[in-house]
């Protein structure tokens, strides 16, 4: 019965692209699309599930994945346009309610747009993303293919929405994907703004397996901008709101307070200033508060914020770089669609360097940090400091324009702090990965992967895994 639903919601959508396109002009038309596919083999001597590199639940043996996207847009006038979304794949519909698309259907969706220079709305589905603290799938600054700090796509992590699947065909990035209203309007070239409103199902880790929570997220952000001759750069300042709440009576997560619907809203502000050619100061702060944190009360206020530098030089043929930046986010900090890799109760700093010539681009990544208050430790039944450190080393070589070659370590830890500084942790996670890719085509490129993970734990036994993939990815029209 299910399957005979999913067949006939295909063929509607379908139909109905089909059909707009049929009453249109193709020289009208505006055609985009996107197809994925994975061929992968998972083997490891524990039993299923085991873990990823970000720590997503996998499943040993052959696996294979499909994704096929078609995007069509018709100006129906010089202001408004409409269009649809066909998606069709056998990931399953949990990857529409772990992220970062939020479609109400696995077979896609619509929209229909407003745009002037001044204003721009669109009423349907739409991308966004804020700041990594407010409104983000993935941070790539924060952790470029590692996650640190425990667990980063943990659907356990306190209140956060979403989670990393491991059958899913997802490349990481900033990007959500809602449905619902959206629009941004520039009455001046130094004022801005845009607001939102959504309404998703969102997959807790009770859920994963089962039902979802409908949660409505709303909210909008104002910007000031001013351009610095002498720096031939854009200092930029913006004060933002985001709120999602679940919009049922009932408890959302389990040992929240009795019949209290989950609130989560973030108050934050951003900051991009360059002070000389080719130095930025960013960053941003925000004040939350909450109660969908576990075993809490019920109005919880926090704060957090990330300080960054950003330094950058180029020659002829080559260009170095330096990333660093300090972070603090408080022990009730807590923001529903923060990027996956953050978590309340951290303060440290992490630091990125690359280098790139025309051939290749090595780059170092390092992260420490520690919790604020104490953690409790499973090992010695005591509360203790815990820390946090990621490593990552990795380096890209073109064997000729189409063929590169990449190797990356990711090293990644957690466990009580030894004397104000610790790098071997008791629990740990080890990634080596090799990946051969062949760029052919316009936007079309074959990946070629091997990676290896160690996971080290101090309460139970470790185990090693090895995930070899095929994957296809070609952009159409």
């Amino acid at each position: 019965m299910r399957l005979a639903l999913r067949s006939l919601g295909l063929a509607l959508t379908a139909g109905l692209l089909l059909q707009a396109a049929a009453l249109c002009s193709i020289d009208d038309l505006d055609f985009s699309g996107d197809v994925r596919i994975r061929l992968r083999y998972v083997d490891s001597a524990k039993p299923s599930p085991v873990r990823g590199t970000y720590g997503e639940l996998l499943t040993r043996g052959f696996s294979y994945r499909n994704r096929f996207v078609l995007e069509v847009a018709y100006p129906v006038t010089g202001k408004i346009s409409v269009g649809g979304k066909l998606r069709v794949s056998n990931e399953g519909e949990i990857v529409l309610r772990t992220g970062p698309e939020y479609l109400s259907s696995e077979f896609g969706s619509v929209f229909a747009a407003y745009e002037t220079p001044a204003l721009r709305s669109r009423f349907g589905y739409y991308d966004i993303h804020y700041s990594p603290l407010t409104l983000m799938r993935w941070d790539l600054r924060d952790d470029p293919e590692g996650g640190g700090g425990g667990c980063a796509s943990c659907p356990g992590s306190p209140g956060v929405a979403g989670t990393i699947v491991g059958g899913s065909l997802e490349e990481l990035g900033p990007t959500l994907t809602f449905e619902g209203l959206w629009a941004e309007a520039t009455p001046w070239e130094v004022v801005g703004g845009n607001g939102f409103y959504t309404r998703s199902r969102i997959a807790t880790e009770s859920d994963i397996a089962g039902e979802s929570t409908p949660v409505m997220t709303y909210g909008g952000k104002f910007d000031l901008k001013h351009y610095l001759k002498r720096v031939s750069s854009l200092i930029e300042a913006s004060a933002l709101i985001v709120r999602s709440e679940e919009d049922t009576e009932e408890a959302w997560i389990e040992g929240g307070t009795s019949g209290d619907p989950f609130d989560n809203t973030v108050y934050g502000l951003l900051w991009n200033v360059p002070v000389v050619k080719g130095i930025t100061f960013e960053g941003e702060w925000n004040r939350t508060k909450s109660n969908n944190q576990p075993n809490r009360a019920s109005e919880l206020e926090g704060y957090g914020g990330i300080f960054s530098m950003i330094a950058e030089r180029a020659g002829e043929n080559r260009k170095i770089r330096l990333d660093g930046a300090y972070i603090y986010l408080s022990p009730n900090w807590d923001s529903f669609f923060r990027a996956l890799s953050y978590n309340p109760n951290r303060k440290g700093a992490r630091i990125r360097l690359e280098y790139t010539e025309d051939r290749f681009l090595v780059a170092l990544f390092a992260k420490y940090l520690s919790s604020i208050d104490p953690v409790d430790d499973a090992v010695s039944a005591t509360s203790s400091t815990f820390a946090y450190p990621t490593f990552s080393l990795r380096g890209y070589f073109n064997i000729n324009p189409d063929l590169t070659l990449g190797l990356t370590t990711i090293y990644s830890g957690s466990g009580p702090e030894k004397d104000g500084f610790t790098l071997d942790t008791d629990n740990k996670r080890i990634t080596w990965l090799g990946t051969l890719s062949y760029e052919f085509g316009r936007g079309a490129r074959l990946n070629l992967e091997e990676r290896y993970i160690q996971h080290k734990f101090a309460v139970e036994d470790g185990y090693n895994v090895s995930m070899l993939s095929l994957y296809l990815r070609a952009a159409i029209w």
